[in-house]
């Protein structure tokens, strides 16, 4: 008795096997019943498949080139000042200590760090004077961090500290060439007079004309000992690994600088461009969205035709016992199959195409010769992310199951003697 109770309770369990395998065969042979409705369904998925993943994955890669064009230029992806700093630059708004600073910045692997400090002053060079933003800097430190330094139009970076480093436009509207000289007069910290003699040894080009016209660049020493700032800087200015992510380091750097400065992201620093960024990809997501829709319509369009066809075959097989469940499931288990090849199908597809596009890039046609002559990205990569390849076969695996079942619910109503007289 107890042998036949065992064999009794685990039959059940014995029969969902084979009865699983047995669906699932019986699924793949119904989908070649008609191989053309087949490949046609399942070209439409992969064809979406393609098109978004492959759109997304662009547009993921054009993010990051806007990105590191406008932060890689001058501000950096992130910066570290005194907390009222970005409200209000007076001179007093500092990071003090700035050389330990710095020394436990470089201990976080991923991040480049070069100080800064700013002082608004009067440049004079003969009887012409232009007001200016004089910027002192680690030239070393600078160059792993932003660009600007690269686009030297003629001479050299400053090496010494009665040097410095002009704008092209400044240095045209002072008259001004290599080996001329410029007198700086300022404020300094504490509110005495800051006074600097610099020599002109080398001219920037930028790709926006305020930059050449109104910042001048020179050694930090020279500026922080002429507006007495001693060690203290006004912007620690970083670069991370991967602007997209940065939240991680972000609470690296914060973990270091303590909670009395602030710690901003490209984010926080050029809002236009995250809002740019943004409205960009919600009108992407809603275009991606429509092609989906469209596509999952597509596939309900297939499946009702699929039940129309098998009215009669359905029928025969509720009369013979089988629940309407199975039959369902059955119908589903198509769905998934020809979901399967269209996405596999789209992802080879577009993988392929995004590999090779990440290494070889696409160029940019006329924004070549600016982005040579500015130290910018001259071509344009897709990013290679799970977010880019899987949102279409995720959203098209739900409206294709949401397609069979819909098609497949009038299942339940069907009445096997009415059924069984369909031509």
């Amino acid at each position: 008795m107890a042998e036949a109770a065992s064999a009794e309770s685990s039959s059940p369990r014995l029969r969902l096997r084979p009865e699983g395998g047995l669906i699932a065969r019986i699924a793949w042979r119904n989908l070649w019943r008609n191989k053309r409705r087949t490949w046609l369904t399942a070209g439409s998925i992969a064809f979406a498949t393609l098109l978004v993943s492959f759109a997304m994955s662009m547009q993921l890669g054009i993010y990051g080139v806007m990105i590191e064009n406008s932060t890689l230029l001058l501000e950096g992806h992130m910066q570290v000042t005194h907390l009222d700093y970005p409200d209000d630059t007076k001179m007093e708004q500092t990071v003090t200590n700035g050389t330990e600073m710095i020394r436990g910045l470089d201990e976080i692997p991923v991040l480049r760090a070069a100080p800064r400090v700013e002082a608004f002053a009067l440049v004079s060079a003969d009887e012409r004077s232009f007001a200016g933003l004089v910027v002192g800097v680690d030239f070393d430190r600078e160059q792993e961090v932003v660009t600007i330094f690269d686009n030297i139009r003629e001479g050299r970076l400053p090496s010494s500290d009665d040097e410095v480093f002009v704008g092209a436009t400044m240095a045209r509207n002072l008259g001004v060439a290599i080996g001329d000289e410029l007198v700086v007069l300022g404020s300094a910290k504490g509110g005495g007079v800051a006074a600097m003699a610099l020599s002109v040894v080398g001219i920037y080009a930028a790709p926006i004309i305020e930059i050449e016209r109104t910042l001048i660049f020179a050694p930090l020493s020279s500026v922080q000992n002429a507006f007495a700032l001693g060690d203290e800087l006004h912007k620690i200015v970083l670069k991370g690994s991967d602007p997209q992510n940065m939240e991680r380091e972000m609470i690296q750097v914060a973990s270091v600088v303590g909670e009395d400065l602030l710690t901003r992201s490209w984010v926080q620093i050029m809002p236009e461009l995250n809002q740019a960024i943004e409205v960009d990809r919600l009108g992407g997501s809603l275009l991606y969205g429509v092609i989906l829709i469209l596509v999952s319509f597509s596939v309900i369009n297939t499946f009702l035709m699929i039940v129309f066809e098998r009215t009669r075959e359905f029928g025969m097989l509720l009369a013979v016992g089988m629940r309407p469940g199975l039959i369902i499931r059955q119908v589903l288990v198509e769905a998934l199959f020809i979901w399967l090849l269209g996405v596999l199908v789209g992802l080879l597809i577009s993988s392929s195409l995004i590999g090779w596009l990440y290494v070889e890039g696409i160029p940019l046609g006329d924004f070549d010769e600016m982005a040579e002559q500015f130290g910018l990205i001259d071509r344009m990569y897709p990013a290679f992310a799970l977010s880019g390849l899987l949102t279409a076969p995720v959203i098209l695996l739900i409206g294709t199951q949401l397609a069979g079942l819909l098609a497949t619910l009038k299942v339940r109503r069907v009445k096997p003697v009415e059924a069984l007289r369909v031509n």
